[in-house]
């Protein structure tokens, strides 16, 4: 297996479709990689792009199997969307079935502020009469 050493900002480029997220989906080669000072580790710039991360962006870590696992916000989306994806029903619009939902429940508070406003003139009917 070979190892590319990561150089710093600007390496040689890899083969990742950038800014395609199904290069995510394969793995990448393995860059070597040294932990700077202070736990830093710089990520090649390719695999960044890749990524759709930028210095200053924010990012999610998480360890599995021993493996150190960065997520970017935009693989993060990508994920959910597939996800997503996989629950939808089709031919189901969720636009038209929230709107119904929302009509429905809009009917049952009027139908609830109708009976209060009943209940209230029949109180006020009745303290009239006494």
């Amino acid at each position: 297996m070979m190892v590319r050493k990561a150089q710093g900002f600007e390496e040689e480029p890899q083969k990742f479709e950038h800014g395609d997220l199904a290069a995510a989906a394969f793995p990448s080669p393995p860059v070597a990689a040294v932990i700077g000072e202070g736990g830093r580790l710089v990520i090649p710039a390719d695999m960044r792009r890749a990524m759709g991360i930028k210095p200053g962006d924010t990012v999610s870590l998480r360890l599995e199997e021993g493996a150190l696992k960065v997520v970017s916000p935009k693989m993060a989306l990508e994920a959910v969307r597939k996800l997503a994806r996989t629950l939808k029903e089709p031919e189901v619009s969720e636009v038209d079935e929230f709107l119904a939902e929302r009509r429905e429940e809009a009917r049952r508070e009027d139908e609830r502020f109708d009976r209060l406003e009943r209940e209230a003139a029949e109180i006020a009917a009745r303290k009239r009469e006494e």
